[in-house]
C-alpha cells in the first residue's frame, strides 16, 4: 500500500497528539522535516499549538516515539548518509581508569586513516556551558579546508557532557581535567596512535568551551602548543581571582607561553576586550579575528544568520564560527602551529 504524504503527516500528529497529553507538554509539533534537521519552509497546515511555549523544542521523549513510529530513529541528528569523508563516531564512551567515571565523547578520524601509520594529530574541542559544539558542521568546515589544502590530517575529540563547569575540576562535581588529559588521551593514544607530542595537540573551544581552551592551553603547556577561542566572553581574568574563568597562569609563566603556546581569538557576539588589553600588557602574541558586523556580510544559509528571521544575525555558535574566511583562517593557523616532523617514508601501503 502506497504511503502518502497526507498520511505520514496524519499519523505523526496523531502519535505525538497523545504523547503529548500524557506528558501535559506545552508543545505540539508535527512536521516530519524536523526530524531530519531540515531547513525546508514550513508545511502549508499549521501546527496545532497549546500554550505561550510552543516555540520551544518538544521533549526528547516524543522525538524518540515518533522516531520509533516511523523508524526514523537512524536519521535524528544527522544531516543524511555519508555527511562527512572521515569516520565521525558519536556517543563513545570510556571508563575513566582513575575515577571510575563514565567519559562520553565523540571522535573524528580523517579519510584513510590507519593505526600503523604515524601517529595523528590531534584537536581537542570544548564545548560550551549547555553542552552544544555543533560536531558535525565543525567537521564538515574542517573537511572543506582539508581539501582545499589548508590544513592536513587531524583527529578531533569533542568531549560531552561537561556543562557548566568551565573545563575545571571540581565545578558541578564533575572532574573534566582528569577524565579527559589523564584517562581520556593516554587511551584514545594507544587505541587510535594519536601523538603524545605537544607539538602536535591543538586545544579549541567554543563559548565557556573557549574559556576552558585559554585555560588549558596555559595550564598545561606540556601538553598542547595551540589554544582556539571562538566567542569566549568577558570573564577570563588572570589578575581577578573572582572571575569565572580565573587564569593566572598568563602572568605566572608569561615568558613561557610567550615563546610555546600560539593563541588565536575569534569573536563573534561576544567581546574579549580586557583579556586582549591583559594579554597586550604581558606582550603575549596573538591572532584575532572579528565577525563582519553587517547582517550584509552573510550569504543566504549561513550558519550566522537566524533560521527564523534570516534578516537577523546569531553569531554566537560553533558552525558560524568555523565557516568564512575566518574559519578557514583558523584552520590554516592550527595547520601552521602544527609541527609535523619529516619522517622517513612509510614503507607500507
Amino acid at each position: 500500500m502506497e504511503i502518502t504524504p497526507n498520511d505520514v503527516a496524519c499519523l505523526v500528529k496523531s502519535v505525538i497528539f497523545e504523547a503529548v497529553l500524557a506528558s501535559k507538554s506545552v508543545v505540539i509539533s508535527w512536521r516530519v522535516a524536523a526530524l531530519t534537521n531540515s531547513r525546508a519552509s514550513p508545511s502549508p497546515h499549521s501546527p496545532r499549538v497549546i500554550g505561550k511555549d510552543h516555540m520551544k523544542k518538544p521533549p526528547a521523549f516524543i522525538i524518540k516515539l515518533l522516531c520509533s513510529a516511523l523508524g526514523l530513529c537512524a536519521l535524528q541528528g544527522q544531516s543524511g548518509p555519508n555527511v562527512h569523508q572521515g569516520q565521525y563516531q558519536k556517543n563513545l564512551t570510556y571508563k575513566g581508569a582513575l575515577t571510575g567515571d563514565q567519559i562520553t565523547y565523540t571522535l573524528y578520524l580523517p579519510p584513510g586513516y590507519r593505526k600503523e601509520k604515524k601517529p595523528l594529530p590531534l584537536i581537542v574541542f570544548l564545548h560550551g556551558a549547555g553542552g552544544g559544539n555543533s560536531s558535525s558542521e565543525v567537521m564538515m568546515s574542517y573537511e572543506a579546508a582539508r581539501e582545499a589544502g589548508t590544513i592536513g590530517n587531524f583527529a578531533v575529540l569533542f568531549p560531552e557532557k561537561y556543562a557548566g563547569t568551565v573545563w575545571r575540576d571540581g565545578a558541578r562535581e564533575k572532574r573534566p581535567e582528569t577524565n579527559i588529559l589523564r584517562e581520556l588521551l593516554p587511551y584514545l593514544q594507544k587505541k587510535h596512535s594519536l601523538t603524545n607530542e605537544r607539538g602536535q595537540r591543538t586545544v579549541m573551544g567554543f563559548s565557556m568551551g573557549a574559556a576552558g581552551s585559554l585555560y588549558w592551553g596555559a595550564k598545561y603547556l606540556d601538553l598542547f602548543s595551540t589554544a582556539v577561542a571562538l566567542d569566549a566572553g568577558g570573564g577570563t581574568s588572570f589578575t581577578d581571582n573572582e572571575a569565572r574563568n580565573y587564569v593566572p597562569d598568563y602572568g605566572e609563566k608569561s615568558v613561557e607561553i610567550r615563546k610555546s603556546l600560539r593563541i588565536r581569538l575569534v569573536q563573534g557576539a561576544l567581546n574579549t576586550r580586557r583579556f586582549r588589553q591583559s594579554l597586550d600588557q604581558l606582550k603575549i602574541p596573538y591572532d584575532y579575528d572579528q565577525l563582519p558586523r553587517d547582517v550584509a556580510s552573510y550569504p543566504a544559509g549561513s550558519s550566522c544568520l537566524n533560521r527564523k528571521d534570516p534578516a537577523k544575525k546569531f553569531l554566537h555558535n560553533p558552525a558560524c564560527l568555523t565557516e568564512g574566511t575566518w574559519g578557514r583562517k583558523t584552520w590554516g593557523f592550527i595547520e601552521k602551529g602544527t609541527l609535523r616532523k619529516k619522517l622517513s617514508p612509510d614503507p607500507r601501503p
